[in-house]
């Protein structure tokens, strides 16, 4: 029997007790799913708070790169994580020399080789002409011209491909002088590095003659293309050097 300070409750009393508890229990119920919500939105904010410092620091600030393969050596090594800065090449000028981060037209790596998510490769190569320097190949070599304290300079990337060419080779072509946004980006590994010496000159379409999509072609890239100014080795710690 319910009692009520000793005395028994009549039916309408043990009704309003009953409709008391229900609605604690739903005031309760409502309270909770409050503060879920807020805690969801809280969570989501904080998420979305984080992704656009991340997106804003990797375009404007900084970049940490893993360098993949051995086409820096040895320069670089396979495996460093890289210290690389952005807002540098994003609001400046690149020179020649910079070792950067870049992307190659139309190379993009296929996460389910499914062709649904694709994101463009990075590659870290050296600058070894900038706009207004000329490049042309020669027997399979690559040259680079430019002007430097009133002399023309012709620094040869890759000397020992005329080994295999007695005259010319096909891939050859024509003294080229770079546009105002077209960079010549090479690795330091100079005999075993994909970069933009894989092309034929200016006027094969594609550079190999294929269409111009070919991802194994890359020649001159433009500053878009740049993604960063390498500066730091930060990894691992017995190697923490600048780069040059």
């Amino acid at each position: 029997m319910d009692e009520n300070n000793g005395k028994p409750l009549e039916n309408g009393e043990k009704q309003t007790e009953v409709e008391k508890q229900i609605t604690e229990i739903e005031d309760k119920v409502t309270a909770r799913k409050k503060k879920v919500k807020k805690e969801a939105r809280e969570w989501l904010v904080a998420l979305v708070s984080a992704v656009l410092i991340v997106v804003v620091i990797q375009s404007f600030l900084f970049r940490i790169i893993r360098v993949d393969g051995s086409s820096m050596n040895d320069t670089l090594a396979n495996g460093e994580r890289l210290f690389v800065t952005v807002a540098d090449v994003r609001f400046g000028d690149v020179h020649r020399d910079d070792v950067v981060i870049c992307h190659y037209p139309n190379r993009w790596h296929d996460w389910f080789n499914l062709g649904i998510l694709k994101t463009r490769e990075y590659f870290v190569k050296r600058v070894v002409a900038v706009p207004g320097d000329t490049i042309k190949c020669e027997r399979g070599v690559t040259h680079v011209l430019y002007e430097q304290d009133g002399e023309t300079v012709d620094e040869v990337l890759d000397e020992r491909f005329a080994e295999f060419f007695v005259s010319a080779s096909p891939f050859d072509y024509e003294a080229y002088t770079l546009g105002e946004d077209e960079y010549f980006v090479v690795g330091d590994n100079r005999y075993n590095s994909h970069d933009s010496r894989d092309w034929n000159g200016p006027d094969v379409e594609g550079g190999d003659g294929n269409d111009g999509n070919d991802a194994n072609n890359v020649g001159p890239i433009s500053k878009k293309d740049i993604v960063g100014h390498v500066r730091e080795v930060i990894w691992p710690l017995g190697k923490i050097r600048g780069v040059k």
